[in-house]
């Protein structure tokens, strides 16, 4: 089953406090991405680098192992992107 753990998490971004980092495995050709919550930042910050995480250490981790399926996140991602600040507000009215 793609979806491992059956209880509902939440995230909400926006304040500096949510920790995103990426680990990734080239000779596998894997990787993830994973949330966690951190003391508060200036949104963008870099993170300590020298802390590694575990897949199982996060609360929220994203695994891939196809950059297909990291396509479809990302265009999505996009397309939300687009809909927050209203790049693409010309083209949903003209449909």
């Amino acid at each position: 089953m793609p979806i491992l753990k059956t209880s509902s998490v939440q995230i909400l971004f926006g304040n500096g406090d949510v920790g995103v980092r990426i680990v990734g495995n080239k000779k596998l050709k894997t990787g993830a991405i994973q949330f966690t919550k951190i003391d508060p930042l200036p949104i963008g910050a870099e993170l300590e680098t020298s802390e590694m995480l575990s897949l199982n250490d996060a609360p929220v981790t994203l695994g891939f192992n196809k950059v297909e399926i990291l396509d479809v996140v990302i265009n999505q991602l996009l397309k939300l992107r687009n809909i927050i600040t209203g790049e693409n507000e010309m083209l949903t009215k003209e449909k």
